[in-house]
């Protein structure tokens, strides 16, 4: 090969290599709207065939289904946001002002006394403190949020209208044998769906059922409450005790007994019952993801993604500890076998 051969070759790896590295820093600000966008279309992509098997037309069937998910997404949010940012900062300032000293008294003494209720100040202080900067943030960059949630839409509209064309094509570029792309297929489908409805729905279940069991009682700030033991419930070894405990516990300190008691019950022997049973059941089902992998994954995840790291931090552990599995049982060797 001659000279002009090598520096023609360079020059093509390099352009080529630049269009990809621009297309990188161009979708970056985006990619996790993409990433949600292809999720969201796999989760739905069975509803979608039941609307299209009514409907008969895959335009309209998308754009309803869109709608829909709309309706499900954008409603809640401009609902219960400002509803969320207010009882936040009005629990932060009831909390700020509550006397734990007092309370604790009755319990504690000396050193130990003052060591406890300094702590709880200083935790109770920090994650409200988290919590309420996150929420101006998301409010400052509104209008980015809102692009992000546009290319979302956009995405999960041809994602779930071309789902049959996208899995053809991601096919035709998969360097995997037919029978190792199945069974990858096969497992990233039980994993994924472990992760979303073992982890993600079954939190938000608890929640809701938890606050349904404050709205009863008559707690106030039930709505942030909720909203906190859902997010807490999605990550593995805590879970929406870190609510119903610590609120029970306050219940009976200030004298309701009854209240207390019952909320104390209510969330040991229903609502953790329900994170006990069903999400065991769930990921025995789908897959046998260790549960220190979906705590990592999650904290991660939180750390690296935010808000959204609670699902994209354990799915990315899961993937890479499935290629790990394929690679000890030699199945990459099917590797170019097609």
């Amino acid at each position: 090969m001659t000279e002009s051969n090598y520096i023609k070759k360079g020059i093509v790896a390099t352009i080529i290599a630049g269009i990809f590295i621009l297309t990188f820093f161009i979708l970056k600000p985006i990619i996790i709207a993409i990433v949600f966008g292809l999720l969201f279309a796999y989760i739905f992509n069975p509803v979608y065939k039941k609307i299209k098997s009514l409907v008969k037309n895959k335009n309209l069937s998308a754009f309803l289904l869109l709608l829909l998910l709309v309706l499900i997404i954008a409603i809640p949010i401009a609902y219960l946001v400002p509803i969320i940012v207010n009882q936040a900062f009005e629990t932060y300032v009831l909390l700020q002002n509550f006397n734990f000293t007092e309370v604790l008294s009755k319990y504690l003494q000396g050193d130990m006394l003052s060591s406890v209720a300094r702590n709880l100040d200083n935790i109770i202080g920090k994650f409200f403190s988290t919590f309420l900067n996150q929420f101006t943030s998301m409010l400052v960059n509104l209008p980015s949020l809102l692009l992000q949630f546009a290319v979302f839409l956009f995405t999960f509209y041809f994602a779930i209208r071309d789902s049959d064309e996208l899995k053809k094509y991601i096919s035709s570029l998969s360097p995997f044998s037919k029978s190792t792309e199945d069974k990858f297929s096969k497992e990233f489908r039980g994993i994924t769906n472990a992760i979303i409805f073992g982890q993600v729905f079954i939190g938000i279940l608890q929640g809701l059922v938890l606050g349904a069991g404050l709205f009863f009682l008559g707690v106030p700030k039930a709505i942030i409450l909720t909203f906190i033991a859902s997010v807490v419930s999605m990550i593995p070894v805590l879970g929406s005790w870190m609510v119903w405990l610590p609120v029970s516990l306050i219940l009976l300190a200030t004298g309701q007994v009854f209240s207390g008691i019952f909320l104390f019950l209510y969330g040991a022997l229903f609502v953790s019952t329900i994170d006990n049973l069903f999400r065991p059941y769930i990921l025995s089902r789908q897959s046998n993801l260790p549960v220190a992998l979906s705590v990592i994954g999650t904290i991660g995840g939180l750390y690296f993604f935010g808000i959204s790291g609670l699902i994209l931090g354990p799915l990315v552990l899961a993937y890479v500890l499935i290629i790990i599995e394929f690679y000890q049982k030699g199945k990459l060797k099917e590797l170019f076998e097609k």
